[in-house]
């Protein structure tokens, strides 16, 4: 797992994702969203969203946006799954605050490390038992 600190807060992207989950960040091959200025790792293109959030608007999270969420928001997640999770995300980052929202998604995501190594997999992603009652959805892989 990367030797980064988990508990980052500029693990937590701007549209509520917590990279700390991601494939990439534990696979040392990306330091998160917020550490790559938006640039996506697997088709290295800037994110639309953190270009709104971060450059444009010149804000953390889209959950402090006025506009939140708008149809950038809402067209970039492709599953109702992923786009509940980043909106509960950012209302739980409001609501109490992201070192405590860190301190929930470092132990979620122990969790799955854990789990996978029992498995005898390195990701989520390569597990036979997906999905399972500790991801119910895709795991994060480098978009």
């Amino acid at each position: 797992m990367n030797k980064f600190n988990l508990k980052n807060k500029n693990l937590v992207a701007p549209c509520g994702l917590y990279c700390g989950e991601c494939r990439a960040f534990q696979d040392e091959r990306c330091g998160g969203c917020i550490s790559r200025k938006g640039l996506c790792l697997k088709y290295t293109k800037i994110c639309k969203i953190y270009t709104c959030c971060v450059d444009k608007m010149r804000l953390r999270f889209c959950g402090e946006c006025e506009k939140f969420p708008c149809e950038k928001f809402t067209k970039f997640f492709d599953t109702p799954a992923w786009y509940n999770e980043t909106v509960g995300n950012l209302q739980r980052i409001e609501k109490i605050g992201i070192k405590k929202f860190l301190k929930e998604q470092v132990k979620r995501v122990s969790q799955l490390v854990k789990c996978a190594k029992e498995k005898r997999v390195r990701h989520c992603s390569g597990c036979k038992d997906w999905p399972c009652k500790k991801l119910k959805r895709p795991s994060l892989t480098p978009a």
